[in-house]
């Protein structure tokens, strides 16, 4: 399989998915029985909030999002106007699913609601600043909390909104400082912990992130969130498998979590579990970019070169400039032996996304095994140049060098790449370096 971008394709290795995925056994059928006992409840206790209010929450965490508003919205008609606590959970549940459905407008109308509530300011503040986040409104979010945290008062969802703000500033040293607090307040549930843990990734706390994150799945086991985002920042191996596939089976229609099953066993070489992963992200997101990306970059493990080239447009056509559709595309080309039509997408990739040094790295790759070894050579060149701490570029210069007869400088350049970041195999580098005279 060909290399990986450092940011897109940075992916985990693990072992395969489910035994039911791989038979193909209905993956929501482990959700549904985890919301049985919810419904269960609800039917044996119809006019119970806390019933009505958990087998709502359950069902917007499970991603049924209509369900979810359906048993909320019945749930609030159980208490009268200005009812106090019990319609603040409600409502505020109420906005958060709209919020999950990505609808600002509606989301805010139900924190109105709460702010109204007898008892219910701080509330109103710290439901609304929730929803401004939708929208990385880090500014307006802000103005909500002040007033919910005003006076000494420990809202611990506005301190965790407050702290998620300020990180989307780029206030790291303020965001950590204020999730750790959220999490001396109230250190039994699960947000401030997955919000620090997800925002310790971010910033390339690894080590730090994962105890958050452990935290968070430990205390939120049916949490889909959790899950998926300890399975993004765990080291490649079961672990880390384990918990993006708690994550599907928590939210049948996770679209993040799919893609990163998929990309695992693309990694892996395991083409059809590959395959099944992300044809169930597509089902639920079949305007996804990423995911036809994904598909075509099966496509291409597979040796179908044309079917990849189909998804690059079809990718390209939902997102207009989109560098990995456009290094789909050139790497599609490559395999087809045609060099020229690869070589402009590798150009109109780097030009897309100036950050990624993979469409110059493939670039290289590509001309070597063409036997255009001057070409290969300055891309490599201008892949180190322009990442100097990029492990792969440098393997790329390397073998470029060594094809164009330079063995003396592809040693120095093989052996930055072991003292480089990125995906590298230390090993075959070491075995390469062993055989250059």
């Amino acid at each position: 399989m060909s290399m990986q971008s450092a940011r897109t394709w940075s992916l985990a290795t693990a072992g395969l998915l489910a035994t039911a995925l791989m038979l193909g056994a209905p993956v929501s059928s482990a959700q549904e029985s985890s919301l049985d006992a919810s419904r269960a409840a609800a039917k044996a206790a119809p006019a119970s909030l806390d019933a009505s209010l958990a087998l709502g929450r359950a069902l917007r965490r499970a991603g049924r999002g209509s369900e979810a508003l359906a048993e909320l919205r019945r749930g609030a008609t159980l208490f009268p106007a200005r009812a106090g606590d019990g319609a603040v959970r409600v409502q505020w549940e109420i906005s958060r699913a709209y919020v999950d459905q990505r609808d600002f407008g509606q989301a805010m109308v139900a924190c109105r609601i709460v702010g109204a509530q007898t008892g219910g300011a701080a509330a109103g503040h710290a439901c609304a600043a929730e929803a401004h986040l939708l929208w990385r409104r880090a500014s307006e979010a802000l103005l909500e909390t002040a007033p919910a945290l005003a006076a000494g008062n420990k809202s611990y969802e506005a301190k965790v909104a407050e702290a998620r703000a300020l990180a989307l500033q780029g206030k790291d040293a303020d965001a950590e400082h204020g999730f750790r607090e959220a999490i001396s307040w109230k250190d039994d549930a699960p947000d401030a912990h997955l919000a620090l843990g997800r925002f310790l990734a971010a910033v390339g706390k690894t080590d730090a992130a994962l105890v958050e994150l452990r935290r968070a799945v430990a205390l939120d086991a049916t949490g889909p969130e959790a899950a998926y985002e300890l399975g993004r920042a765990l080291p490649s191996g079961p672990d880390a498998l384990a918990a993006l596939e708690r994550a599907v089976r928590e939210r049948p229609t996770y679209t993040e979590a799919w893609l990163k099953l998929a990309e695992l066993q693309l990694s892996l070489g395991h083409i059809p579990e590959a395959r099944k992963a992300v044809e169930a992200a597509l089902r639920g997101t079949p305007q996804d970019a990423t995911a036809h990306v994904v598909l075509g970059r099966v496509d291409l493990a597979e040796g179908k070169n044309d079917d990849a080239l189909t998804e690059s447009r079809t990718a390209l056509g939902i997102l207009a400039n989109s560098a990995p559709a456009k290094l789909l595309a050139a790497d599609a080309y490559a395999a087809k032996g045609e060099i020229d039509l690869a070589l402009e997408q590798y150009q109109a990739a780097s030009a897309f996304d100036h950050t990624d040094p993979t469409p110059l790295v493939h670039a290289a790759d590509a001309c070597r095994k063409a036997g255009r070894n001057t070409s290969a050579r300055a891309f490599g060149d201008k892949a180190t140049k322009d990442f100097p701490d990029w492990g792969p570029g440098w393997v790329a210069f390397g073998e470029a060098l060594l094809a164009d007869k330079e063995p003396a400088l592809a040693k120095i350049a093989l052996a930055k790449a072991l003292q480089s970041k990125g995906p590298v195999d230390q090993d075959a580098v070491r075995a390469k370096l062993g055989t250059i005279k």
